[in-house]
């Protein structure tokens, strides 16, 4: 975590600090709460009146206004890009926000079709490739790997879900801007880093689920790219953002996610914070902290 200070008078400075204060307050579930939950945890915090959207009735929109003004004027300017996103605790939120943000950018969308096939690990089962017809193989959805459609466009921010060259930074939650899309290769500018402006191109990679209920392991040829105007949260971490957005339609769910996804923000007015109540006190949402294994990890 990053709050910027620089050149502040007595009395923001003090803000700064009460705002740092919090945000690691919010890390060490030390905030108090509500018991809104059957957990029998107290893990329900309020969220600070200026960092919350309240305008319900626009939802989404408004958080992207907020985050992303302007979008349509400047969405060529690389610096405005790499230097904002939105973050969400679930993959199918985070598809929901980059589809309606691709929809704003001019220009056409280029659909980039995957390859796809089944395999089995144990090769003494016979025909087990051929059990599942491709259109079934296309539709899976799976974490980790990109869709069988890919829909791109000149301009956007994607993030790399690979390890293609470390020796560049070129690694799995690096950004980037794509400039060209070709059949085989897309050529994009890399925006976070030591390697910014730095002009790669991105191939086309053989990319399996980690963790599946499938009876078979699903291997996808495609380009290994996530549209990332909105990220999920635990691609966020190591980032330093100066314009920073939260959208919780429901609360978070594993430790720590709420502090990592406040936390990218380098000051306390870049960050904007969109919670889709749900019959849950106006402003509140879930904090799910493990004192025992942070009291663990502080003793050690």
């Amino acid at each position: 975590m990053y709050v910027s200070s620089g050149s502040l008078t007595d009395e923001t400075r003090k803000e700064v600090e009460d705002f740092s204060k919090w945000i690691l307050d919010v890390g060490d579930g030390i905030l108090p709460g509500l018991l809104l939950s059957a957990n029998g945890e107290s893990d329900w915090i309020r969220i600070l009146d200026d960092l919350l959207i309240k305008d319900q009735g626009r939802g989404i929109q408004a958080l992207i206004d907020n985050i992303y003004p302007n979008l349509k004027e400047r969405y060529l300017d690389s610096s405005y890009l790499q230097e904002r996103a939105i973050f969400v605790p679930k993959n199918v939120d985070v598809d929901k926000i980059n589809s309606k943000m691709l929809s704003l950018i001019p220009g056409p969308t280029r659909c980039c079709l995957s390859a796809d096939e089944s395999c089995c690990g144990d090769r003494n089962l016979s025909n087990q490739d051929n059990m599942y017809p491709v259109e079934y193989l296309n539709s899976l959805k799976p974490n980790g790997i990109p869709d069988h459609c890919l829909e791109l466009k000149v301009g956007v921010p994607v993030v790399l879900l690979r390890n293609l060259d470390p020796s560049i930074r070129l690694c799995n939650g690096t950004r980037l801007i794509i400039q060209k899309i070709h059949t085989h290769i897309v050529e994009a500018k890399i925006i976070t880093g030591t390697n910014i402006g730095r002009l790669v191109f991105i191939p086309r990679t053989i990319m399996s689920p980690s963790d599946t209920n499938l009876p078979f392991v699903l291997r996808r040829r495609q380009f290994p790219l996530r549209i990332s105007f909105a990220m999920m949260i635990n691609k966020s971490q190591g980032q330093s953002l100066h314009r920073v957005g939260v959208f919780l339609p429901n609360p978070v769910f594993t430790h720590g996610q709420l502090y990592v996804a406040i936390s990218r923000t380098t000051s306390r007015a870049s960050l904007k914070i969109l919670i889709l109540s749900q019959g849950k006190p106006v402003g509140y949402t879930r904090n799910v902290v493990y004192k025992d294994a942070l009291g663990r990890v502080q003793n050690a």
